[in-house]
């Protein structure tokens, strides 16, 4: 399977994750490539996971069963991959040697030109996008968890989309039987919160772009 894969280019580094461009069959994907040091479990309410590679995998099936990725609210997902073995990956994946464990992936559409959503590229209506894709992403039973500017993405052309990207910290909740009033309480609160993202972006950008630096 590995010989389908041909990586172009590294976009991004963090403690946590590597994410590449990359040539599947032919076509640009993105590659998202979880570091594995160990398997933390879950919280203590037993539902929010804390392995970011298992967080992100299983929003974006959610998310793809649930038709969102087809809407345009996220990146299309194509797949992932558990166990990856680094050396077959040289020089590429050199930075997952030393892991304790074998580190995962998933694939996601390669999405060119992306602007982030800050005080330069906001406007009302993408903001407006915003705020109907994480009440989407709600109704899948997915909480984002981490839903500020930096994960709002904006494809610009003739039918300009708005996603929202990043779910290795969201929490997914098994079914309707785990979200009661309080669950329900917090997608609200995030919702809200993105809502306010407008205004403050707006009547506050200096003080708020230098906020979101911080993040």
């Amino acid at each position: 399977m590995i010989y389908t894969y041909k990586l172009v280019e590294r976009l991004k580094d963090s403690e946590a994750s590597s994410i590449f461009h990359v040539n599947y069959c032919g076509e640009p994907r993105v590659l998202k490539v979880f570091h594995n040091n160990g398997d933390p479990g879950y919280a203590s309410d037993h539902i929010r996971d804390l392995d970011r590679s298992r967080c992100e995998i299983r929003a974006y099936c959610r998310l793809k069963r649930f038709k969102i990725c087809d809407a345009g609210f996220v990146p299309q997902f194509y797949g992932y991959m558990l166990a990856i073995n680094p050396t077959s990956w040289a020089p590429h994946l050199d930075a997952f040697q030393h892991d304790t464990g074998l580190p995962c992936a998933v694939l996601m559409e390669y999405l060119p030109n992306v602007l982030l959503m800050n005080c330069v590229t906001y406007t009302k209506v993408r903001m407006e996008k915003a705020a109907i894709g994480i009440r989407k992403i709600h109704s899948a039973l997915i909480e984002h968890n981490d839903c500020y500017p930096k994960n709002i993405v904006i494809i610009p052309g003739n039918q300009e989309k708005v996603l929202w990207i990043d779910f290795d910290v969201a929490i997914v909740y098994p079914n309707d039987a785990y979200v009661g009033e309080r669950e329900r309480g917090y997608m609200e609160f995030e919702a809200k919160v993105v809502e306010s993202f407008g205004r403050k972006l707006v009547c506050y950008p200096r003080t708020y772009q230098h906020l979101l630096l911080q993040i």
